[in-house]
């Protein structure tokens, strides 16, 4: 039971059916049965724990995070992407998202290299503020 809303369902997605072809059928609420066939970067099983619309069909590739191993802290993970498609919805196209402290966003080609540019543009300003910290605590000693 969920111990939040008292629902009795379970929290698990059911397996969606799987077809000889390799193809998967995903019952919707608003479209009944949908076949689809996954393109290669797809890993996502397509189980819902409600079925979806057909609009929120999604595939998603494997979600890679930005980790640093830090002395202080251990691993953390600092930004996660990953490809993602909704194919029967309005935003068709493949995007990269990008999951950040502000949620997760869906970026084409040229958001994508903005927000990498952003991140070596930020990862020059940490580096600079080691050396300022270096200097701080050299000072101390």
């Amino acid at each position: 039971m969920d111990r939040v809303s008292g629902d009795e369902r379970p929290l698990v997605a059911p397996a969606p059916r799987r077809n000889p072809d390799g193809s998967v059928t995903v019952p919707t609420l608003d479209a009944g049965d949908v076949r689809l066939s996954c393109p290669p970067w797809c890993v996502f099983q397509h189980g819902y724990v409600d079925p979806p619309a057909k609009t929120d069909i999604v595939h998603r590739g494997e979600p890679v995070w930005a980790l640093a191993d830090v002395p202080e802290h251990g691993p953390v993970s600092m930004v996660e992407v990953g490809l993602v498609q909704w194919p029967y919805s309005d935003r068709a196209d493949v995007y990269l998202e990008i999951t950040t402290d502000d949620g997760q966003l869906e970026c084409g080609p040229a958001g994508s290299r903005a927000v990498a540019a952003a991140l070596q543009q930020h990862a020059g300003h940490i580096l600079a503020m080691v050396g300022q910290l270096e200097e701080i605590r050299g000072a101390g000693r």
